[in-house]
């Protein structure tokens, strides 16, 4: 299915493209976009160079996996980032500042993920925004087919007059 998405997105002069991970639900230049990840998606990633994994999943949910998130990532050389959406931390424009400053200190591909990429895919959709104003829709900008709410990315977008 991947595979024909990204035919037709390309034929209509879009990309998308997949990692080597079942995580993975697309790709936007640098910027992994994924579903929670398995210990084996975490090893493709470093393997794969990969130099920051950004948890858009709350600490509640992290604690509910059956391993250490954090420990998982650091100990394959990465960089572990929490920018939490969701419940309680709601939506945070001061995440996609962080977002904007992780992707200006790197220079390689980052990973972000939560449970489906939903919230990691709106996050990055309001860095694009950020980043440039005139993006009518930045899900299309990064071939995203999944959940979109509009209203999730104006929360996250930081005041551009700051």
């Amino acid at each position: 299915m991947i595979h024909f998405l990204t035919t037709l997105l390309a034929s209509l002069g879009l990309t998308m493209s997949q990692a080597d991970t079942p995580a993975t639900v697309v790709q936007h230049e640098r910027v992994i976009l994924a579903e929670q990840p398995g210990l084996e998606d975490l090893d493709a990633w470093a393997a794969a160079g990969v130099q920051a994994v950004v948890n858009s999943r709350t600490p509640e949910e992290t604690a509910g996996l059956d391993f250490d998130m954090r420990a998982e990532v650091e100990n394959r050389g990465m960089r572990y980032v929490e920018l939490p959406i969701g419940g309680a931390y709601g939506a945070n424009p001061e995440h996609t500042l962080a977002l904007t400053q992780l992707l200006e200190e790197l220079d390689g591909d980052i990973a972000m993920h939560c449970r489906s990429g939903t919230r990691s895919a709106h996050l990055y959709s309001a860095h694009l925004m950020s980043q440039d104003p005139s993006i009518d829709n930045p899900f299309d900008v990064i071939g995203w087919t999944g959940g979109r709410d509009n209203g999730m990315v104006r929360a996250l977008t930081p005041d551009n007059e700051q």
